[in-house]
Order: structure tokens, then C-alpha cells, then sequence
């Protein structure tokens, strides 16, 4: 029954299941906040993406300035154009503490787009579009 149903919307004039698939690489971040709470106990790391035909993976990463990993988390396939998860910090970290939050967009070789950004503990929320 499905089969049945021939998509034709597209400029070319190709059926959807015809058309080329791009590669997930096309998905890249945006912009970004990120968000620490006022407790210092947890942070939001949020992305926006371009769009995307392909689910990306993305991994995101608190990291002391020292490179030590506090925290790390990834979406596999993500579905959300604003992916914003919430990470628990490590308790006893005091107020201020600077730490780095790296998000890391993935592909079948490695990263392909990286973005670092420095934030505090229970510190102003961090909000920046990235340069393509």
C-alpha cells in the first residue's frame, strides 16, 4: 500500500526515495548556550543545528581547564534541531570554578566540528552563534 503513494515535491522531480541521501555530515551547530545552574550542581549545554536529513551524533563534555573529564554524555542520533541535555557536576566543585564545556559534532572518521566554551560554576549563562 505504501509503495503505492510516489512523492514528487521536489525540484528535480525524482521520487524522495530517489534522491541522493546526504551525508549526516551536513549537520553542524549554530549557536550554543550554555546555561549553568544557580546551585552550581548541574549545566545545560544547549545546540542549535542546521538541518538535517540523517540523525548526527553529537558529544558533549564538561572538562576542567586542565583537560581532566568531569562529565560526558552523547546523543546518538540526535532528533532534535535544539539537543539541550543536562549534566550533573561532580559535587564539592565551589561556586566560580571555571570549567569547559566541548561539544562535538560526529562523524564516520572523527569530529566535525568541535566547539569549546569556557563557562563558570553557577555562573552567567553563555550564548554565542558560530562562525560556519
Amino acid at each position: 500500500m505504501a509503495e503505492d503513494i510516489q512523492f514528487y515535491d521536489n525540484p528535480n522531480g525524482q521520487p524522495f526515495d530517489k534522491l541522493p541521501k546526504r551525508p549526516p555530515s551536513d549537520a553542524r551547530i549554530t549557536d550554543y548556550r550554555v546555561m549553568p545552574w544557580p546551585d552550581g550542581t548541574r549545566v545545560t549545554v544547549e545546540m542549535g543545528l542546521t538541518p538535517f536529513k540523517e540523525f548526527p551524533s553529537i558529544d558533549v563534555s564538561i572538562l576542567t581547564e586542565d583537560g581532566e573529564v568531569l562529565r560526558y554524555t552523547s546523543l546518538v542520533g540526535a532528533m532534535e534541531r535544539r539537543p539541550a541535555p543536562t549534566m550533573w557536576l561532580p559535587r564539592g566543585i565551589p561556586k566560580g570554578t571555571p570549567l569547559v564545556a566541548l561539544i562535538e559534532v560526529l562523524g564516520d572518521e572523527g569530529p566535525l566540528q568541535t566547539v569549546r566554551v569556557a563557562f563558570n560554576v553557577a555562573g552567567p549563562i553563555i550564548k554565542q552563534a558560530v562562525e560556519p
